[in-house]
């Protein structure tokens, strides 16, 4: 292999073992955003400025390109890509950090059959060419110093012309195995597609049953609400008739408390006059009382002197008694008692008089 070759061939090698290495960060990112886990969006950084904000990015570019609503933005969505892996990888992602959520069947197919083909075209570039030169150097030393043992040319002939036939043979299988793992490739790719797919087909399925049932439960609750709404007018009408009728009662009432109210402060006032004239008549009839005591006093010293039966004593001693509870309850007593004791003088007198006359 010249030098020529042999640099493009490590060149090829180096561009799969970086695919290889890329497909390996790749391999840890989830289909959506969403499947993130709260650890992962934590480790690399939600904010301004972090890959997540690279991530949701690339993830909104995806999202339009798969819904068709920006077909034109391809290349946006391999720059994106590019930069999301790059970030990934300075941040150890899958490699000093092991991701919460697995890693994506997909891509790990697809990265073992890179893995294959890199394979293949090491043992390509390592083997097969190396071994032709040094069988055409042989070959060609063997003619150059054996120029006479044309048998010995011949043998060599045939055994590189074998040896060709054979290094023809591996290429042509390890062609056939390339194509065989390209067919797989795109036998994955297109099954990704169709998942892809009927996972869109479902989705979209079950948006336009959720749009329907959330359009039949909104038709439900406006019927709901406007019956609500007719409810309320007819109780509010039967309220403002109620009220109606409680403030017009309520007036009526208060009138009639007014009344009372009225007519209890005038009687209070008329008591009140009553209570004045009886408490002056009291104070009057205090003042007679406290002279007909007196006068009772001096009566009574009068009476133990010339009332020597005790029949007699004991019925002015209960008479005493009756007069003083008659004093105690009303001024009425009193002046009864009044009339009754100038009555008695009265008798005391013509009875004075009656002893004058028999003497």
């Amino acid at each position: 292999m010249n030098p020529q070759t042999k640099a493009e061939a490590e060149r090829i090698l180096s561009v799969l073992d970086e695919t290889l290495d890329e497909l390996e960060t790749a391999s840890w990112l989830p289909t959506y955003y969403g499947n993130l886990s709260k650890e992962d969006l934590h480790y690399l950084g939600a904010g301004q400025g972090g890959v997540g904000q690279l991530l949701s990015q690339h993830y909104d570019i995806e999202r339009k390109l798969e819904t068709g609503n920006d077909t034109g933005n391809i290349e946006a969505h391999v720059r994106s890509t590019v930069g999301v892996i790059l970030a990934l990888k300075e941040a150890g992602y899958g490699d000093g950090y092991i991701p919460a959520a697995q890693q994506n069947d997909a891509v790990k197919r697809f990265k073992k059959v890179i893995e294959v083909l890199r394979g293949l075209m090491h043992n390509n570039f390592s083997t097969t060419v190396e071994e032709d030169d040094q069988k055409l150097q042989i070959l060609r030393d063997t003619v150059s110093r054996e120029q006479h043992a044309s048998a010995d040319v011949k043998a060599l002939n045939r055994e590189f012309i074998t040896e060709r036939k054979l290094r023809q043979t591996e290429v042509l299988n390890k062609d056939q195995a390339i194509h065989k793992l390209m067919e797989e490739l795109e036998e994955v790719q297109r099954k990704a597609h169709e998942d892809i797919t009927d996972y869109e087909r479902i989705a979209q399925e079950k948006q336009l049953l959720e749009e329907q049932q959330a359009s039949q439960e909104e038709q439900e609750l406006e019927h709901k609400v406007a019956a609500l709404e007719a409810e309320l007018l007819k109780l509010k009408e039967a309220n403002q008739k109620d009220e109606g009728a409680l403030r017009a009662d309520r007036k009526r009432k208060e009138n009639n408390l007014s009344t009372i109210i009225t007519d209890y402060d005038k009687e209070m006032t008329q008591k009140a006059g009553e209570k004045e004239k009886l408490q002056k008549e009291y104070e009057v009839d205090s003042t007679q009382l406290a002279k007909v005591e007196e006068e009772l006093k001096l009566y009574e010293e009068e009476n133990a002197r010339w009332m020597e039966e005790d029949q007699v004593k004991m019925e002015r001693l209960k008479h005493k008694a009756v007069i003083k509870l008659r004093i105690e309850d009303s001024a009425k007593t009193v002046q009864a008692f009044w009339r009754g004791f100038v009555e008695r003088n009265n008798l005391k007198k013509r009875g004075k008089k009656a002893k004058g006359k028999k003497k």
